[in-house]
């Protein structure tokens, strides 16, 4: 097994997620690869190498894991040990998207968006706002467009720096999230 396979499986149950075996269960595959991706994005140290897929960022590295020890994803057997760097970036995925409302009725639709958009954003760094949810859109017709509003603005908060944080920027994000209500 991967020693990146090994860090995937602890963060599985660090959230104590218990999923189907992932060669019996596309809903287990996808959500792997999504919540993978957010950790890699936020800085989790893992080398898989991410592409833009049908279902938003995916990796084959990753799949070739999942699918030679399915058995490890039901019972989340890992001896890597998570440090405090690791739980503060998990921690926020969980803040910022697994505990989001809108995961009641769109988890799939909200993880698909989330990571397509923070795919975007760091492949087009220089990219407005308007213009990534226009790609996000050009690449997801199927997402709803409130979902893809949301999902930008929670890239937003899962890239945020704390110490850029002003009262200004406070303010603003307040409003956002009123208008996400």
């Amino acid at each position: 097994m991967s020693e990146d396979f090994k860090k995937v499986i602890s963060v599985l149950k660090y959230w104590d997620m218990y999923l189907e075996r992932p060669n019996r269960n596309y809903g287990s595959r996808f959500k792997i690869q999504k919540l993978t991706y957010l950790c890699k994005s936020m800085g989790f140290p893992l080398k898989y190498q991410f592409t833009l897929y049908i279902s938003g960022p995916y990796s084959t590295g990753l799949t070739r894991d999942y699918f030679n020890a399915p058995q490890l994803i039901e019972t989340l057997e890992t001896d890597y040990i998570l440090n405090e760097v690791d739980l503060e970036i998990l921690d926020k995925i969980n803040e910022y998207v697994l505990i989001h409302p809108i995961t009641n009725n769109y988890e799939s639709e909200f993880l698909e968006a989330v990571s397509t958009v923070d795919y975007l954003k760091k492949r087009y760094p220089d990219m407005l706002d308007d213009e990534i949810f226009a790609k996000t859109k050009e690449v997801k017709q199927y997402l709803k467009d409130s979902i893809v509003v949301i999902a930008i603005n929670t890239v937003k908060k899962l890239l945020f720096k704390p110490e850029f944080l002003t009262e200004e920027v406070q303010e603003e994000i307040d409003i956002w999230d009123k208008a996400e209500d």
